[in-house]
């Protein structure tokens, strides 16, 4: 078996020291539940404890304030759609008024979406998809072009030609699924001269996708590239790509932008990031079950667009969300 190097033996025991608690500590307290209290509740159901969701549940919670309903976000312990399914039953049984689901897997949840609808309770998905279930809508990104468009930028810096590794939390995930699709038919149909090596299911985890990194590096002297389609991949693999002397010569680059994502686009260890509209997606999850809830029709879907983000646009993306917290 491979040794686990010190970094990460480290990042596997402490994650939260580059991330935080996997979820904010106030994510039942805006709007939640009290006794006598008839406004509608919505209740917002992530994959799992994950920073990228943070932007989301403010808009989420935010938005609810506006509108006067109540919210709550019940996050499963870690990424697995059977932990996801349990806490959906658990606000069936709450007879919630809205639920908006972040998918781990799409057929997983097609059973229990049914269940939800049966009785009575409107249900959207943000940020991933389930396309089988009976969900009304789905608010977020739209994957496969975000991808195609990320693969495009990588294709030039990489100057058309290399190794890449792909690094995806999930393989059954839908919305990483139709990044990569998107990504790697950028790389086929503009730079045939990249080889595309392999995808690494990393699982949502920061401390894995250190541990994958290491291998890529090991088993791939030659990589030229690596790309996550998750947010915790390019910090994780960043980190590693720094341990071995190749920052700035091995290309990273990912989705979202984590603290440590643009840290690394700072120091030149990583290329660029694909940022999501998280806030907008957690306050537009709010209007359309309000929609939904008062009989008004709601869109299949809803693109909420991408940004992405390098060392020349940094600080003035920076201020903005500075200017977005004021």
């Amino acid at each position: 078996m491979r040794k686990i190097s010190a970094l990460g033996t480290l990042l596997l025991l402490v994650p939260s020291l580059l991330f935080g608690l996997a979820a904010p500590e106030t994510d039942r307290d805006p709007g939640s539940a009290q006794a006598g209290d008839a406004r509608l509740l919505f209740v917002m159901v992530p994959k799992g404890g994950h920073p990228y969701y943070e932007p989301v549940y403010r808009g989420f919670h935010e938005a609810a304030q506006h509108h006067g309903v109540r919210s709550e976000v019940d996050a499963p312990p870690r990424f697995d759609v059977t932990l996801q399914v349990k806490v959906i039953e658990d606000l069936i049984a709450r007879r919630v008024d809205g639920i908006a689901i972040s998918a781990n897997d799409d057929a997983g949840l097609v059973e229990v979406i049914h269940e939800a609808v049966r009785a009575g309770i409107k249900v959207i998905t943000f940020d991933a998809p389930a396309p089988s279930s009976e969900a009304l809508t789905y608010i977020g990104t739209d994957n496969q072009s975000a991808g195609y468009e990320a693969g495009r930028r990588m294709a030039r810096a990489m100057g058309g030609r290399g190794k890449i590794a792909v690094l995806q939390g999930g393989l059954s995930a839908t919305n990483l699924n139709l990044r990569t699709q998107g990504f790697t038919r950028a790389l086929r149909e503009t730079a045939p001269g990249i080889e595309l090596v392999s995808v690494v299911d990393e699982g949502g985890d920061f401390a894995e996708s250190v541990h994958q990194s290491e291998a890529l590096l090991a088993d791939h002297p030659d990589l030229s590239a690596i790309f996550s389609v998750s947010a915790e991949g390019a910090p994780a693999a960043a980190a590693v790509v720094r341990r071995a002397g190749r920052a700035g010569r091995l290309l990273i680059a990912g989705f979202d932008d984590l603290k440590d994502t643009l840290e690394g686009i700072r120091d030149g260890s990583i290329r660029f990031c694909v940022v999501q509209k998280t806030y907008r997606m957690g306050w537009l999850s709010v209007e359309r079950l309000l929609d939904a809830v008062q009989g008004r029709p709601v869109p299949r879907g809803i693109d909420t667009g991408v940004v992405f983000v390098d060392r020349g646009n940094l600080d003035s993306y920076l201020e903005g969300i500075e200017r977005e917290k004021r």
